[in-house]
Parts: structure tokens; sequence; C-alpha cells
């Protein structure tokens, strides 16, 4: 014996959607106002008709209002269901891309277009008198369109109990595939010539959905999500440079992509590769702003063990980069280890950066003693006035 069971998603949109809640609330009140007017009519189907007459879209008669109106309204309380259903699975993750006003905007724009497209298309099959459109199916034929390019990696998750003990085992499945199922269905409609049907609504608003999605480069960014995904996989795995590689083409295909570069050379460096994750490091310095991601992977690379395998001048770097971003104590671990390179000429700085840091973080006897190395060191560089003004100000913090 087994049972089948939907679960969840794979992912949820982080936003609460505002205008998907607003349409929602709009068609319930609708269809409160529907049962109330069929009900004291005793649902007749005069009444009905009288009904989808008021507030229907009529092809024959197309009122500019009316193609508003017939979003809300709909045949009966299952199709409605389907339509909100068909809206809240797929529509959440597009307002949360878009935006809720964005949203709104542009699947009402998809419905009007729809309503159109299909009028045109029953006049010219030669119906006179066609049928009146109603309901919300053409904005979720939208979302789906919009969905299909941009979530193709989102998935239903089903959890599968079966045998004596009820052992469980979850899996999941693509909701892109609900959508194919769905397209088959609306092209085996259209194709058994039943003009009746609103398939060309549908279709049409599908297509603008992805005409949309495709003119704003979620294709683009659907690609970075899935190279992004195998990148983290590789890494959990120990691939590392494998996952360098992939962290690579999506830093080249990124608009910001420093957090990919970052997360390169922090591969490389676990691989071995110094050359590599030096170039990916420069690569990524020469963006100056850094994301919290970019900046809690560049921790990650203080951090490592091989770090001290890098080029002095990349660590100095790197350590200036981190300290412009309040990140004082990675950064004074990597100043401690350009400070360690004798004949670095950015030794003496990095040594000054060292008693400043250490100071800020409160080991004041770490940062005497930096001071105390600097004046054996370096007292006759070009630095000296330097480290006088830095004791001079640490002495009156001290004092203060």
């Amino acid at each position: 014996m087994m049972l089948i069971v939907p679960v969840g998603l794979s992912e949820r949109p982080k936003h609460f959607p505002k205008g998907l809640t607003a349409l929602t609330v709009a068609v319930w009140l609708a269809a409160l106002a529907q049962f109330v007017f069929l009900s004291r009519n005793d649902f007749a189907p005069a009444a009905k008709e009288q009904w989808f007459e008021l507030f229907g879209y009529d092809p024959a008669k197309p009122h500019w209002w009316k193609a508003f109106t017939a979003l809300l309204v709909h045949a009966d309380f299952w199709h409605s269901i389907v339509n909100l259903a068909g809206l809240w699975l797929f529509g959440w993750f597009v307002e949360a891309e878009l935006g809720w006003q964005k949203f709104l905007a542009l699947g009402l724009v998809a419905h009007l277009i729809a309503l159109k497209a299909q009028g045109a298309f029953w006049l010219w099959q030669g119906l006179l008198d066609p049928s009146r459109l109603v309901g919300s199916s053409a904005m979720v034929a939208f979302v789906m369109g919009t969905f299909c390019l941009r979530f193709r990696h989102i998935g239903l998750r089903w959890r599968a109990i079966y045998g004596w003990r009820w052992r469980t085992q979850e899996f999941s499945t693509p909701l892109w595939l609900l959508i194919a199922l769905w397209l088959v269905a609306q092209i085996w409609s259209l194709v058994s010539q039943n003009p009746e049907k609103p398939v060309i609504a549908h279709l049409t608003s599908f297509a603008v959905g992805a005409i949309v999605a495709f003119g704003l480069g979620w294709h683009r960014l659907a690609i970075c999500d899935q190279l992004k995904r195998q990148a983290e996989v590789a890494e959990r795995e120990g691939r590392w440079e494998e996952a360098a590689s992939i962290w690579c083409q999506l830093a080249l295909r990124s608009q910001n992509p420093s957090d990919d570069w970052l997360a390169a050379a922090h591969n490389f460096l676990k691989a071995g590769k110094r050359e590599k994750a030096e170039e990916a490091i420069c690569k990524s310095l020469g963006h100056l702003f850094w994301s919290e991601s970019a900046l809690n992977r560049a921790c990650q690379i203080a951090a490592e063990l091989k770090v001290q395998d890098l080029s002095p001048e990349i660590l100095l770097s790197l350590a200036e980069q981190l300290e412009r971003h309040r990140r004082y104590s990675e950064a004074l671990t990597l100043f401690q280890k350009v400070a360690e390179v004798a004949e670095f000429k950015g030794a003496p700085q990095a040594l000054l950066k060292v008693a400043e840091l250490s100071w800020r973080l409160g080991e004041e006897g770490k940062s005497r003693q930096a001071l105390h190395l600097f004046w054996l060191r370096y007292s006759q560089t070009p630095w000296r006035q330097k480290a006088a003004e830095l004791a001079a100000q640490l002495r009156w913090r001290g004092e203060k």
C-alpha cells in the first residue's frame, strides 16, 4: 500500500504578494455579490445570464470597463478556485520578482490583449454572437508564461508513505510539467475545432507572459540560477576546481560579479591553484561595491590556511577592502600575514595597520607590540612620520 501526498514547494518567495492578495480579495467580493444576486433569483439560468451580461466581456459589444469586471466574474465556485490556485501557485513567484505594481499592470495588459485576440478569432470564425468571456484564466496563463522562463527550477515536493511501518520517502517534480500539460490540453482544444472555448485568449496571454519574461532577461537569470546550484553542489562534494570554473562562468554573466569572482577564488585556493585564485581576487577588487555575500566569502578566504600562499600584494589589497567594509578582525589577520613578509615594500604599512586595528579591537598590548616592532625594523623608512602620528593618536585615545 502506498500513499503519495504533496507537502510543499522546493522554494518559496520571500515577500508577501500585495497585488495577488488584492486581486484575490476582489475576486471573492465579486463572487459574494454574484452569489447574493443569484440567490435572490433562485439561481435561475436567466439570472446567471443577466449577471454575465452586466459584467462579462462580450466580444460583439466590447465595452472597455467590462474587460476589467470580467476578470473578477467566474462561471461557478470551482472555476474561481482553480483560477486562484493557479495565480497563487505561479503568480506569487512572478510578483516577487516584478513587484506588485508591475505585476498588476503587466497582468492586466496581457488580460486585455487576450480578450481582444479571442474576440477577433471568434469573429474570424464567423460567430456573430460569441460567448461572453469571464474569469481570470488569461492572467493565470500570463503568470505561467513568465514562470516557465524564470523559475524552471521550482519543484513540487511529494511524500510517499508505504509499507506496514509507514516508511516515508520524499521526491520532487518540476512545476513546469504542470504548465506543459496545460499547454498540451490547450493546443488539443484548439485543433479539435471547438471555437466556443477561450483557447486563443489563454495561448495569447501565455505568449505575452513569455515575451515579457524574455524581454526582462529572465531566461539569462534562470541560467545563472542553474549554474549557481551546480557550483554549490560541486562545493559541497569537494570538487573545488569544478566549482571554481562554474563560478567564473557566473561572474562573466553577472552585472555585479564580485560575489562570483570571490567564490571562484575561494575554490581555486582550496584546489591549490594559487595563480587562478589571485587572478579572481584581482577581478573582484576591480568592483568597489561588495555585497554582504561577497564580504562573507572574502572573510572565508581570510580564514583559509592556504591564504598565506597568496602574494603579499593581493593580501594587502584584500585586507584594505575588508577594512573599508568594517570587517576588522579578518582584515587584521591579513595585515599580520603581510607584515611577516619583511622584504615586501608594503610590510611597514601592514604593520602600522596591525597596530591600528589591534587598538580598535581592544587589544592594546598587541597594538603597542606592533608599534615597537615597527620602530625596530622600519624606523628609517618614509613611514616613520605616519608611525609617529599613529602613536600620538593612540596615546591621546588612551588618555581620553
